[in-house]
């Protein structure tokens, strides 16, 4: 049994990933007016337009059923079925998205017949196991493409079906049908490659000592023995075919032959956009499996002291359990002294704790998030936060979907910025705030309005405007000239995305969190903090600047 699926859980609700752009809520529902009396909902999706700057997603659809039975027979008899046009995806909506993104047991299709129906395909890879879900490329007038993917739960149903399928004909055409392959891994294997990178080689040997000890794998067309700009040694030899050079690889790397500390590191020769590409690929995936792994046990500590170790970080948590990982993330700060280039490494007052419990997380959690650490109570430094590590991509996933559900909503600071000692107040989980003058209060109240505190004794105080500020809320330039340089960024670094946020540009494109966030990071890029004062207070200067990002980012994502 995959891990990841449990056949045993009765699960009521199906997702459609991509609906037809024009598609209508009456058609859905009559799609589905078979199964009409025991369906609770259908809810249509049509945010994911708002999510992409530069590109547009189709609509989705969450349909809730009463019971497991109806909704397994309408996924059965509905799947990849046509609805204007388009072959319908129909999947069980997963709470964990990484099934869906899991390629283990995934399935290349090639050679699909036109004349063939999506439904079909389906039917026929349908009998060899639970498919997570089903897509057979089409244009965008729902003609064929020829090829398509199925991915199952189980490994051994995707075996199964490659054994069984592979070379069937269908209407005159041979399928093929394999293992999925990501992009990198495709091209890797499309492309002989007669060449080996050899590195880790001792100061004192030479071109002659390389090819004695590779040339017994066959012969050598051509080497070369050259040094990095930190005068490390390294080597590529190329020989006749790749069979030579994979079997190269296999038996000399990590083999000590030199009798040095470190052993050889051989693999086949990669050009450097290739060899990038490949390691952000496995990396990304090493990432992923350790996220699923530790989930709920992986701890996002923030206002770390500048001088906070590892080993203090492990003393302070390692007394709620027993704990895989510490880690201090960290930078290269170079500065100039008397003409010359220093480098010293410096912490980001950030911090990862992995427990190997997830009680033992949520304890850590209650007892620390909003203390102070023991020798660190004066004003100067500001309580710890502790919560739990989300990756990049979920938390986007959440506050795009909390976007979508109110647009009009404020987004919650999921990781906040440090704020002063003085200003600082319990800031719970999604708890929103307005800052006003460097204040804080909270903002909002059921319906999303300004609590009316006229019967209150509220210390806050307004900013007043000059005719150039249009924001409701602005900061105390006083008060940022009062903070210390690394924790001004972070003061006004909250003003500036909420002004983003609410700009004409940004409402009108719809811009998502994430353009906002690389928007702010260009500006706070600005050494002089009056200059990023005067953006964030002038509606004139901000506009100007949304408008060269934006012409930035898009050039960048053009010549990628």
């Amino acid at each position: 049994m995959n891990p990841l699926h449990n056949n045993q859980i009765e699960k009521n609700v199906l997702f459609i990933s991509e609906l037809p752009d024009n598609i209508k809520d009456t058609q859905l529902e009559d799609f589905f007016k078979d199964y009409k009396d025991n369906i609770v909902i259908i809810q249509i999706d049509r945010s994911g337009k708002m999510y992409d700057y530069f590109n547009s997603r189709k609509p989705k659809a969450t349909i809730i059923f009463k019971d497991h039975e109806k909704a397994k027979e309408a996924r059965e008899n509905l799947n990849m079925r046509n609805l204007n046009g388009k072959a319908l995806n129909i999947m069980w909506h997963e709470k964990d998205n990484s099934i869906r993104y899991n390629n283990t047991a995934n399935v290349f299709i090639k050679n699909i017949p036109k004349d063939v129906k999506p439904r079909e395909i389906f039917e026929m890879f349908n009998n060899f196991g639970e498919i997570i879900s089903t897509k057979i490329c089409e244009d965008e007038d729902g003609n064929l493409l020829g090829y398509g993917y199925v991915n199952y739960y189980n490994l051994d149903s995707a075996e199964k079906a490659i054994k069984e399928l592979n070379g069937k004909e269908i209407n005159g055409s041979k399928l093929e049908v394999s293992h999925f392959q990501k992009k990198n891994e495709r091209f890797q294997n499309s492309i002989a490659n007669n060449s080996i990178y050899i590195k880790n080689i001792p100061p004192e040997k030479n071109k002659n000592d390389i090819n004695k000890i590779f040339e017994k794998f066959g012969k050598i067309k051509w080497s070369e023995l050259s040094e990095d700009p930190n005068k490390r040694k390294y080597a590529i030899v190329e020989f006749e075919n790749q069979e030579i050079a994979n079997k190269a690889k296999e038996e000399m790397n990590e083999k000590n032959v030199f009798n040095t500390e470190i052993p050889l590191y051989v693999d086949l020769l990669q050009k450097k956009a290739e060899r990038k590409r490949y390691l952000v690929s496995k990396i990304g995936d090493i990432n992923n499996k350790l996220n699923q792994e530790n989930k709920n046990c992986n701890l996002y500590i923030k206002n770390l002291p500048k001088n906070f170790t590892e080993q203090n970080l492990k003393e302070l948590f390692e007394k709620y359990g027993e704990i895989k990982s510490v880690k201090i993330q960290r930078f290269i700060n170079v500065t100039k002294e008397k003409d010359d280039f220093k480098e010293y490494v410096e912490s980001c007052g950030v911090g990862f704790v992995c427990f190997t419990d997830k009680e033992n997380a949520k304890k850590a959690i209650e007892e620390l998030n909003d203390k102070k650490l023991p020798g660190y109570e004066d004003d100067k430094h500001p309580p710890i936060f502790v919560t739990l590590f989300m990756p990049k991509l979920e938390r986007k996933q959440l506050l795009n979907k909390i976007q979508a559900n109110n647009p009009n909503q404020r987004l919650p600071m999921l990781y906040p910025p440090y704020l002063p000692p003085t200003q600082y107040i319990n800031m719970p989980y999604f708890q929103q705030v307005k800052f006003n003058n460097g204040r804080m209060h909270k903002k909002n109240n059921a319906h999303g309005r300004r609590q009316n505190n006229n019967n209150n004794n509220d210390n806050v105080t307004n900013v007043p405007k000059n005719k150039e500020e249009n924001f409701e809320d602005s900061p105390s330039l006083e008060f940022l000239n009062s903070l210390p340089d690394d924790k001004k960024k972070d003061y006004i670094g909250e003003f500036l995305f909420k002004a983003i946020q609410s700009h004409e540009i940004s409402v009108k494109n719809k811009l998502d969190i994430d353009i906002i966030g690389r928007i702010t990071g260009m500006i706070l890029d600005i050494k002089d903090f009056n200059e990023i004062f005067k953006i964030t207070t002038n509606s004139t200067y901000l506009t100007e600047r949304i408008n060269e990002a934006l012409n930035l980012i898009k050039n960048s994502n053009e010549n990628r």
